[in-house]
């Protein structure tokens, strides 16, 4: 997990330098809900999350990037039966989710009548990592893997001036099922602030 976030560390430095020369750089908070097969083993809401974007506008209204951010799901469940392989253990679990997200992805901007505000849809192609584990007593099961992943997105951003903008936006990732563990799928709706250039 050091590594990952030492990896997220360099990229938020490389956005920032970058950024002072016609790229932007965007940071925001996400809210995630687990669905599908996370959230058989996880339902509750994730609060904890960020999220970081590296783009360059090619057009007007086409910019190209790349993604990454984390988000952390967990989820208390009291006296279940957990089964792993021939082994089976029962008790209070505390379960646990980090899902890092590696994407390269392009978004298209619509004119409206109003400049400042720019309505947007976007796709995103990468990797999601999952990392995911099982505390119960003195005993932890984990079990992580590195899932193929695609990204849609529909947002919106509002200018505020000298190339920063506010923007909202939903996203769904889409992990696809590995031989170690089973599609790992989320939605997120973030909040976040744009710097730079466009």
């Amino acid at each position: 997990m050091k590594s990952i976030i030492t990896l997220l560390f360099a990229i938020t430095c490389a956005a920032v330098v970058h950024a002072q020369q016609g790229f932007n750089f965007t940071i925001a908070y996400p809210v995630s809900f687990p669905v599908g097969n996370m959230s058989d083993y996880i339902s509750k809401t994730s609060f904890r999350g960020i999220n970081m974007e590296f783009n360059h506008f090619r057009t007007p209204y086409l910019n190209v990037g790349i993604e990454t951010g984390w988000n952390v799901f967990y989820e208390r469940v009291d006296d279940k039966v957990y089964t792993d392989k021939t082994a089976s253990i029962s008790g209070v679990q505390y379960r646990y989710t980090n899902a890092v997200p590696i994407l390269a992805g392009a978004k298209y901007y619509k004119q409206t009548d109003n400049k400042n505000l720019r309505p947007y849809i976007g796709f995103g192609l990468g990797t999601l990592y999952i990392d995911r584990y099982t505390d119960f007593g003195l005993y932890r099961i984990v079990n992580d893997t590195w899932q193929f992943c695609l990204r849609p997105e529909l947002g919106i951003a509002y200018g505020l001036g000298n190339g920063s903008a506010i923007t909202l936006n939903g996203k769904y990732y889409a992990g696809f099922e590995t031989d170690d563990l089973d599609a790992q799928n989320f939605v997120s709706v973030s909040l976040g602030l744009i710097f730079g250039n466009k």
